[in-house]
């Protein structure tokens, strides 16, 4: 086995969202087939023959990594963020792991890359959060345990094509959670699990804070067609949308006065475990404070995203039995 037996497969919006990402993969692995799935058809790019470049109108991610797959004539697939890039020996360490048969996917650590601006550190200290990040341990930090796990984004995927194809591709209709909806409601049927190999990693890039609370509301925005395909595993993203509901329902302490103190004692509880957890994730107050700014409405901002999500999501759903 070697590297000839990969596709990367990269979907995003714009070339130049991209750009950056094949330069460093190239860095580090000359010929490796890349294919990367795009919107934006006005382009130019070195000629390279092992890079191969689709354009289409659609634009979920899931959709797009579909797409991508068709034009696979390699064994096995590395799915892969255009905002991310590998360290060296990325796909190797999944060498003596990939034909394990209860294996499906290899995943591990996308980390933060080694030059960052202070805007982009705090960025990334808010990640290690446990209340921003599902398994931060794992994510964010390169852990010496390898193990299989319930879950892990497909910014950093590695699995075979057979596999891929077996189980249906991805749902090609969900604009975001599509790798949530492929593990938990896909291969979960099959006796293939997601494994955790720390020595998988990628550099996953920090943008700017109001791009990362932006993305927090838009992953919030989209959760709609992944929390009514039910399953256990989904109740974790109704904890956020339940909170942001009772945000909302301040105004009840005017039909019940006891419902004030409810109110005050549950947002002070809330942020207790806000200023401990910053505490943690500071090494001065300066830091502190600029943390607990991020922190807050990054945290808030899925929840937000689902509540208002809720009434767009009806909204097509009239709109699509009308038409």
């Amino acid at each position: 086995m070697n590297t000839k037996d990969f596709t990367i497969i990269i979907p995003c919006i714009l070339f130049r969202d991209v750009k950056e990402c094949i330069g460093k993969i190239r860095k580090v692995y000359k010929k490796i087939k890349i294919i990367v799935c795009l919107n934006d058809p006005n382009f130019s790019v070195n000629k390279d023959k092992n890079l191969k470049f689709i354009v289409t109108k659609s634009k979920g991610i899931g959709k797009k990594r579909n797409i991508a797959v068709r034009y696979c004539k390699t064994k096995y697939l590395a799915f892969l963020d255009s905002d991310a890039y590998p360290k060296k020996s990325w796909i190797e360490s999944t060498f003596k792991l990939i034909k394990n048969k209860t294996i499906g996917i290899i995943s591990g650590p996308h980390i933060d890359p080694p030059n960052q601006n202070n805007e982009e550190k705090l960025i990334g200290k808010v990640k290690l959060s446990y209340i921003i990040t599902m398994n931060a341990n794992l994510q964010k930090k390169i852990s010496q345990q390898k193990r299989f796990v319930s879950f892990l984004p497909s910014c950093n995927w590695i699995l075979s094509k057979k596999l891929f194809n077996e189980l249906n591709h991805m749902d090609s209709k969900m604009l975001r959670n599509e790798d949530w909806d492929f593990v938990h409601n896909r291969m979960n049927k099959t006796n293939y699990k997601v494994f955790y190999s720390p020595k998988t990693v990628i550099y996953h890039e920090n943008k700017t804070i109001s791009d990362f609370i932006l993305k927090r509301f838009r992953y919030g925005f989209y959760m709609w067609p992944i929390l009514l395909k039910f399953n256990l595993y989904n109740l974790y993203f109704l904890v956020p949308l339940f909170f942001s509901i009772f945000l909302f329902s301040f105004p009840l302490y005017l039909i019940h006065a006891q419902y004030l103190w409810f109110y005050s004692t549950t947002l002070l509880i809330y942020f207790l475990i806000i200023l401990v957890e910053v505490a943690r994730l500071s090494n001065n107050f300066n830091e502190f404070v600029k943390i607990l700014f991020i922190i807050i409405p990054a945290n808030l901002m899925p929840g937000f995203g689902m509540f208002f999500g809720f009434f767009k999501f009806i909204f097509d759903k009239i709109t699509l039995k009308k038409n």
